[in-house]
């Protein structure tokens, strides 16, 4: 079924044409990511599909049954509602069927011979039920703890909640919505790889039709069949995911280049032919070539929409091998531990990543690194000849105030206009975009800038945390062969998964409160940790679905449960003890401590022995039949 169809679209704001005569249409159950360069006009194009703006020309019909949502900054009038409110509010139509069932139930109560009234109930809780009303709570729970939200949380008031925690707000009430066409604007910027993951769960389960912007490219490759992709203008369509659209654009835009240098040398020929015979004999022959040049239309080169960024990073010298130690380090804001006993090693040349969710403790790892946090335990150590250059995800080197100009002079006074210009174009900043206020600059211009003020001297250890938010996929990819090209050290915190399977060659990994090294890149990582999660699935014995079947089976005899649950009580202790005990002899104990070694390695042996032996009975217990 159509939901909506649009019919020669166009818009442009000043002299920048950004929608120019555009037509699609949109069915139910599609998914489609609308891609291009920032600047083009995506989110444009979303306010007009939401009437929030008109288009200068063109028609847009929208199906009676269709409903549209976009996620939206919250506003401040629901600062007060807490974070459940708010959520709940996206059916603000079962609210109010909830409140008229209570009033009308309230007067059932009082005279329940009223056959009007019991009749008006029996049909509100008809509408309720088949809404969705009797499941919505434990809906929006999924949603909450989906994206990340403790449960403990639901309840605190918006305002508590950072700016990031709104923006995943935002959403969360967009997927607690009834409309049957979303529209997610860079749905995954404040999202960690596993709640992104969870999106892209949520979005092939559903229904409705999506539209997406966004540059993450595994995120786009996991839920869309279809790609819109925006340029100058115009929209080109492409089926099929991701990967598949990046192939098949490269062909399009080699046949429209070919295209072009044809139609440019004819269009020469054909001007010189009406130079040399406008005044001779052959006048009336060049007035009709004149008349048929001008009635061309004229192909675009492919190469028309790329003058972005190329970005380039320069080393300031060789460090020595071990760029940086972390030793058993604990990390804590107050008494509230984030990192406890962690340690890792990086050495020249590495390109590391660090992830874990949002919240994990990632930011404070590299603030530990740059000096700005200091250690609660443990020790953080740079090696010699290490100069550090941080980007920080709040652009806090950046002065509002400033013009895009007198920010990057601002690190070499002394330097011509003209070097400082030519800098600047490498990053997309070129001729009068150089004068724009920062303030005025898009979120992956800022983010731009401040790539370019940071590399601006050389350094041959570079941090950075989440660099890639509000890039742009050319943007993206300019950054990704500067880092495959420098020869100094990274780390990297992002999770954005294309992005780190392209660069990194070790694995950060946080997982409460601990952190464990991976070589290789995300793919590995994440294979790795499915083997580990299928080998422990494989164990011989008293597994968690034999458990559950038998406590379904066996629920009123308490007695054998709850032996049952004294020894799965005691196998989780174990298994905690494992982890610990593995955990000092990959990282706490050193390498050259023979002794404590052999001694950590007997305990690990004495506990998996008592852990076997636990499994067995437990494997006993549940295999037990009772009357």
């Amino acid at each position: 079924m159509t939901l909506l169809t649009a019919d020669s679209l166009s818009k442009k704001f000043a002299d920048k044409i950004i929608l120019d005569k555009v037509s699609f249409s949109i069915n139910s159950g599609e998914r489609i990511g609308l891609v291009g360069k920032n600047g083009t006009g995506k989110t444009t194009l979303f306010e007009i599909l939401m009437r929030n703006i008109s288009p200068d020309a063109g028609s847009l019909n929208i199906a009676k049954n269709c409903l549209i949502e976009y996620a939206v900054q919250e506003n401040p009038g629901s600062k007060e509602l807490s974070l459940f409110e708010f959520v709940s509010s996206a059916r603000s139509d079962l609210l109010k069927l909830k409140d008229e069932i209570e009033k009308l139930e309230h007067l059932v109560s009082i005279n329940p011979e009223d056959k009007v009234k019991l009749e008006k109930l029996g049909e509100l809780h008809n509408r309720f039920e088949t809404g969705g009303g009797f499941t919505l709570e434990n809906q929006i729970t999924a949603i909450l703890d989906g994206l990340g939200f403790e449960p403990e949380r639901h309840q605190d008031r918006l305002k508590k909640f950072s700016g990031g925690e709104k923006n995943r707000a935002a959403l969360a009430k967009l997927l607690a919505g009834n409309c049957n066409l979303m529209l997610l604007d860079e749905p995954t910027n404040h999202l960690d790889i596993e709640t992104t993951i969870w999106l892209e769960e949520f979005i092939n389960k559903s229904d409705k039709a999506f539209i997406i912007v966004s540059h993450d490219r595994a995120f786009l490759q996991a839920t869309v069949s279809k790609i819109w992709d925006l340029t100058l203008g115009q929209l080109e369509f492409y089926s099929g995911g991701f990967d598949k659209f990046l192939t098949e654009r490269i062909k399009r835009r080699e046949i429209q280049q070919h295209k072009f240098i044809h139609q440019r040398q004819e269009i020469e020929r054909l001007e010189e032919y009406i130079r040399r015979n406008m005044a001779g004999q052959k006048t009336k022959q060049a007035q009709s070539k004149m008349k048929y040049l001008a009635r061309i239309e004229r192909i675009e080169s492919s190469k028309a929409e790329r003058g972005g960024a190329t970005i380039s990073m320069a080393t300031s010298g060789r460090s020595f091998a071990h760029v940086v130690s972390v030793d058993n380090v604990t990390l804590a804001y107050a008494d509230n531990i984030i990192i406890k006993q962690a340690g890792f090693d990086l050495f020249r040349g590495d390109k590391a990543a660090l992830i874990g969710r949002n919240g994990s403790g990632k930011t404070t790892i590299l603030k530990a690194l740059t000096g700005e946090l200091g250690v609660t335990a443990g020790e953080v150590r740079v090696g010699n000849n290490v100069e550090i250059a941080y980007f920080d995800q709040e652009l806090e080197n950046l002065n509002m105030e400033l013009t895009v100009l007198e920010s990057a002079w601002q690190l070499e006074p002394q330097a011509e206009a003209g070097k400082i210009r030519s800098y600047l174009a490498r990053f997309g900043f070129s001729g009068d975009e150089s004068l724009s206020k920062v303030s005025s600059l898009s979120g992956g211009e800022k983010t731009k800038l401040s790539l370019a003020l940071l590399l601006y001297h050389p350094a041959n250890f570079i941090i950075m945390d989440e660099p890639t938010n509000h890039l742009d996929l050319e943007s993206r990819e300019a950054l990704e062969k500067a880092l495959l090209e420098y020869q100094g050290t990274f780390l990297i915190v992002s999770h954005d998964r294309y992005f780190l399977d392209k660069v990194a060659n070790k694995i950060l990994h946080i997982d409460n409160g601990g952190l464990k090294a991976y070589d290789g890149n995300y793919s590995d990582f994440k294979e790795r940790k499915a083997r580990v999660v299928q080998s422990v699935s494989k164990k011989p014995a008293g597994s968690k679905e034999a458990y559950l079947a038998f406590k379904e089976k066996s629920k009123r005899k308490s007695k054998h449960l709850r032996e049952i649950k004294s020894a799965k009580s005691k196998l989780a202790e174990l298994e905690k003890e494992l982890i610990r005990i593995e955990l000092q002899i990959s990282s706490e104990i050193p390498k050259t401590d023979w002794e404590k070694l052999n001694e950590a390695s007997e305990n690990k042996s004495a506990t998996e022995e008592k852990i076997l032996k636990l499994i067995a009975r437990l494997e006993k217990l549940e295999g037990t039949k009772l009357d």
